[in-house]
């Protein structure tokens, strides 16, 4: 088992989305990610932790992955969870949390 975790600041991704515009948000997110995000009074909160998901799913995994390769999504229920390569993973399992400043997430992934 494997263990990642990352905290950001979320203006750190809202500064940098204003400065470099949708094309950033291209490198790092999903379609479908974006969409989500964006349908928060906050997006850039979600954006965040979403972005902390990914750098968890790094430290949590052997894999060689880019950004783009992970994609967090939520079920039914609103319960995130993560796909590589457009497969979901059932051995990772995945928590985010945010304030108003901050975002944070955590992957344990439980095959190793």
């Amino acid at each position: 088992m494997d263990i990642g975790i990352d905290i950001e600041e979320v203006d750190k991704i809202e500064k940098a989305h204003k400065k470099w515009g949708n094309r950033f948000l291209n490198r790092l997110f999903s379609k479908a990610e974006i969409d989500y995000c964006f349908r928060k009074s906050n997006p850039y909160q979600s954006l965040t932790g979403r972005f902390c998901a990914k750098e968890a799913v790094f430290k949590a995994t052997d894999e060689t992955l880019n950004f783009r390769d992970i994609e967090t999504l939520n079920d039914k229920n609103g319960k995130p969870y993560v796909c590589i390569n457009g497969k979901k993973r059932e051995n990772i399992k995945i928590s985010i949390s945010h304030t108003k400043r901050y975002a944070t997430a955590v992957v344990i992934n439980i095959s190793q």
